[in-house]
């Protein structure tokens, strides 16, 4: 039995199956490799379609899933370990498990198409409808975990991304898939010396796809560059480098303000409309703690400038006290413009799922606290520009984000703390998603992360700004406002994924069907 499994793990099957999660993971910063997001899957799919297959279908996605996320999310030991203070040991068996929870999508999909292959189902077609529907599932089920979608490789390629403000992201992980499965059916036809009139629809198709999706990205490209913005806002973004464990000691409140409020008058020479500080970046309850208030207030006044900013906030809910991780916009002379209480927490970041049964990661929220979301979006206006606030972890939302934008949002303006991610690929991961945000919106986004990445993305997904990691920054960056009505994805959201999802649907019930 034992030589029979050594046999199976290292047969050419797994092995194909190991090498393509080798190469997606590669694809994602860092190294960001995003070249090889177009082949990744190939040797997966190669595996699926061999005659003499010796491993389920299955377990050859399981295998690329788990090796895949295990070099990707690699960096939730590092928070394990050093904000949970959980055994080095328990921080892998956490990752491992989770890993394998999402490796079930990659095998779901493997199984999907190894089904549809045998049904002799295009799988040009039938492969990408099921990986965008299994993408939109993970962005959703169990609270939702949709880091590392496909589509994020591209984010520095616009030409690409265009497509995105009709599909969302979910556009181009079904483009990069579609060029794989015929790339794997032209490779299987060479290699096995086949009919070659086989491959010819599928890349013929492929290949259509393609096109169509870079002439619309430059008709786009050219479209968007060629409009005059309406008006500019003038945003100050600081990133002041503090470090996680000084954060809320009260022992450094008084540093930390300090280091805030020397970039602040650094920006304001340049005289912006609004200053933007980090997620969490004010060390104190703002509407609780009157004397601290007082001093951030004297600021604002001194500056002459709206300020946003990042703070804990608590009220009493039902006789029980809750609390909140916040934004809060606050114009000179004390005025509270706006204020947005953070909607979708983090599991085991933020707050604890079944925490009688999760006690060891306890720890964890002694951090930051027990939260409670907020209830719904909201917009600030300052200058001349409304803004959209997600906080952290929900830039990565995109159905989350839209709903700012569609609310009247011009501006996106994300405030986040990625220290707990340490000098890991994390960081990176994170900022790449936010340009999928701009182009699916069409608006800019502005970024103020607490130890970086902070930058500025404008509505076409160029990076016009992004500072170093770890280093304290600041700088002022004129946000153009394009005169353009909310784009098909504003408007209508992931009606794209849904049709993927229907398609992949249609797709494996006809390949259950009998005579099939």
């Amino acid at each position: 039995m034992t030589r029979r499994l050594y046999e199976k793990i290292t047969s050419p099957d797994a092995l194909l199956a190991l090498l393509s999660g080798v190469l997606l993971s590669l694809s994602f910063p860092k190294p960001s490799l995003s070249g090889l997001a177009y082949v990744a899957l190939v040797p997966l799919l190669f595996a699926l379609m061999r005659p003499t297959r010796r491993l389920p279908a299955f377990v050859c996605g399981m295998l690329t899933g788990l090796v895949f996320y295990l070099g990707t999310i690699y960096w939730l030991t590092l928070t394990m370990e050093n904000y949970g203070g959980i055994p080095r040991w328990l921080s892998l068996l956490i990752l491992f498990a989770l890993s394998c929870y999402l490796a079930l999508f990659h095998g779901i999909f493997a199984w999907g198409t190894a089904r549809m292959h045998r049904a002799r189902l295009p799988l040009v077609i039938g492969a990408p409808l099921l990986w965008v529907a299994l993408e939109y599932a993970r962005a959703h089920l169990l609270t939702g975990f949709p880091w590392a979608l496909l589509g994020y490789t591209q984010y520095r390629h616009p030409l690409v991304l265009q497509v995105s403000d009709i599909t969302g992201v979910y556009g181009v992980s079904f483009l990069i898939v579609m060029v794989q499965v015929a790339f794997a059916g032209v490779l299987g036809v060479v290699m096995r010396r086949g009919d070659a009139r086989a491959v010819l629809l599928p890349a013929g198709a492929a290949i259509a796809c393609l096109v169509v999706t870079l002439a619309y990205g430059a008709y786009r490209l050219d479209q968007i560059r060629a409009l005059e913005p309406s008006t500019l806002l003038r945003v100050g973004v600081v990133q002041g480098n503090i470090e996680q464990e000084e954060k809320w000691d009260p022992i450094f409140r008084d540093e930390i303000l300090a280091i805030h409020t020397r970039l602040s008058r650094e920006a304001a020479q340049e005289a912006p409309d609004l200053i933007i500080w980090p997620e969490a970046s004010v060390p104190f309850y703002f509407l609780a703690e009157r004397a601290y208030q007082s001093r951030l207030l004297t600021l604002i006044d001194d500056l002459g400038i709206a300020l946003l900013f990042g703070s804990p906030d608590t009220r009493i809910h039902d006789g029980k006290q809750h609390f909140y991780n916040s934004a809060f916009l606050v114009a000179p002379g004390g005025e509270l413009q706006g204020r947005y209480d953070k909607m979708h927490l983090v599991p085991f970041g933020e707050y604890v799922p079944l925490r009688r049964a999760l006690f060891f990661v306890h720890p964890i929220i002694d951090w930051i606290g027990d939260m409670t979301p907020g209830r719904d979006v909201s917009v600030m206006k300052a200058g001349n520009g409304t803004l959209g606030t997600p906080i952290c972890y929900e830039i990565i939302l995109p159905h989350l984000v839209r709903r700012f934008v569609a609310a009247g949002a011009n501006v996106v303006a994300t405030l986040t703390n990625d220290d707990w991610f340490g000098r890991s690929a994390a960081p990176y991961q994170h900022f790449s998603m936010a340009v999928l945000r701009a182009v699916e919106n069409r608006v800019p986004v502005v970024r103020s992360a607490n130890t970086g990445i902070s930058g500025v993305i404008v509505p076409d997904g160029t990076i016009v700004k992004q500072t170093e990691m770890f280093v304290e920054d600041v700088f002022v960056a004129h946000l153009p406002l394009l005169p353009t009505q909310p784009s098909f994805y504003t408007r209508f959201g992931d009606l794209f994924a849904w049709i993927c999802a229907a398609g992949a649907a249609l797709c494996l019930m006809w390949s259950w069907m009998p005579g099939r």
